[in-house]
């Protein structure tokens, strides 16, 4: 059976761009950037009021095609109707699944991807509108901290960042028990950049569609140039697969950030096939101490983003602009 929608699942900083661009290069994939629509939109829907009201819809799609259109990393080709639009919708659900059918449609496929991990949060909404196959690609989350800590996004400390790490995956782990496994496949990040090939086939049958060589030359894709231009944490995707690109946390991290690692997520690295190097034993930390790493981590993330080059923040600066708009009006 061919699957229409595909939903990726699990943690940022696992590859996910990488697995979107391979997939993106197949005829019948369309997987553009994401730009997060549910997990920036449903916190500010209260502000649009009743959606019966069409002036109140029309003012949901503008804002939704508006924050499209300001993607760090453009979708090409698409011209939204506004008009059109907020007449073939009654939600914010609707509207995200009607921004992707026009992309897939612009993009000649037959079934998209949308890559935003965080849209487990609003698994109960998708089951009932598109009811997605869902792809679990999760990486050691101690080489997830070593990414975040230098990205522009995410928690920067080692505790939040395991906290977070640790929650997803179990909030995953949990969420697929339920469902029947010809709805997801689960794979490693560390499998797709040591067996590419073999990985992408499997998913392919999951998909129901035919594996083609080309998903494995995504880096030189329009798609794959368009993302690395647009942010330093996307360098890699317009380069052929690094297939020794893990394990790097025990350079990267110190003994102390692994121990507290590991204290904090050693249930999910077990359940997922990594090796502890510690006891994984849990710490009691008191709160001063738990306050502490949440003030060093709101630190450490300012400190990023000022250091950030120019053309991040430019590439940001739409979609900032266009969220104090909307978070100010009343």
């Amino acid at each position: 059976m061919t699957q229409s929608v595909i939903q990726f699942i699990g943690t940022q900083r696992s590859g996910s761009n990488l697995l979107r661009l391979m997939l993106n290069q197949h005829s019948v994939i369309s997987a553009p950037h994401p730009p997060h629509l549910l997990k920036t939109f449903m916190p500010l829907i209260s502000k649009y009021g009743d959606l019966k009201v069409r002036e109140n819809r029309y003012l949901l799609v503008d804002d939704v095609c508006n924050w499209v259109e300001c993607n760090p990393v453009e979708w090409s080709l698409i011209d939204f109707d506004r008009d059109e639009i907020t007449d073939e919708i009654t939600s914010l659900l609707d509207l995200f699944e009607i921004i992707y059918q026009q992309k897939c449609a612009v993009d000649k496929a037959e079934m998209w991807c949308c890559k935003s991990t965080f849209n487990i949060e609003y698994k109960v909404e998708l089951e009932k509108i598109v009811r997605p196959f869902y792809i679990y690609l999760h990486r050691d989350g101690r080489d997830v901290a070593t990414s975040f800590k230098k990205a522009y996004i995410g928690p920067k400390h080692i505790y939040q960042i395991a906290q977070k790490w640790h929650q997803e995956q179990m909030e995953t782990a949990l969420f697929l028990s339920s469902l029947p496994s010809h709805r997801f496949v689960q794979i490693s990040y560390e499998a797709l950049i040591q067996y590419p090939k073999k990985t992408l086939r499997m998913i392919c049958e999951k998909l129901g569609i035919q594996f083609n060589d080309i998903m494995l030359d995504y880096y030189n894709s329009k798609e794959s140039l368009s993302t690395s231009k647009s942010g330093n944490m996307w360098a890699n995707v317009a380069k052929p697969i690094i297939t020794n690109n893990s394990k790097k946390f025990h350079q990267l991290l110190t003994s102390e950030e692994i121990e507290i690692f590991e204290s904090i997520a050693s249930k999910s690295l077990l359940a997922l096939n990594y090796e502890l190097i510690t006891s994984g034993d849990p710490i009691d930390w008191t709160e001063k101490e738990i306050n502490s790493f949440g003030k060093q981590n709101q630190q450490l993330i300012f400190e990023l983003q000022k250091s950030a080059s120019q053309r991040e923040r430019l590439n940001r600066a739409g979609q900032e602009e266009l969220l104090k708009k909307i978070s100010q009006r009343h």
